[in-house]
């Protein structure tokens, strides 16, 4: 919970100083990290109950698979928020800028 607070409060800073809506961001990137979060390890139990139903593996499996789905979850929601901050780096493109016409063709006269 701390680090969606913490990639929440950067994605606010990044997204301000880009002039993009601050708060919108800010919950992009927490609901990021927690989301990844929720959709890896409940992913990962619809597999181990499909396993333990259809396959006959033992209940055991779902606590000795805890720790590392749990691993595996942090890190992709690390991941996942560094891509949204690596987003927010980018600099918007300026729409407001449009080139100026050539100048006309010089004659030599």
């Amino acid at each position: 919970m701390i680090f969606a607070l913490i990639s929440a409060w950067l994605a606010y800073k990044r997204a301000k100083a880009a002039n993009r809506n601050a708060v919108l961001w800010a919950t992009i990137a927490a609901v990021t990290y927690i989301g990844t979060q929720l959709a890896i390890q409940f992913g990962c139990g619809i597999l181990l109950g499909l396993g333990i139903n259809f396959f006959g593996w033992s209940e055991s499996v779902l606590e000795y698979y805890n720790i590392p789905i749990t691993i595996f979850a942090v890190l992709a929601s690390f991941g996942s928020t560094w891509l949204v901050l690596r987003y927010l780096d980018r600099l918007p493109e300026d729409e407001s800028f449009v080139a100026p016409p050539p100048p006309p063709p010089f004659d030599g006269k």
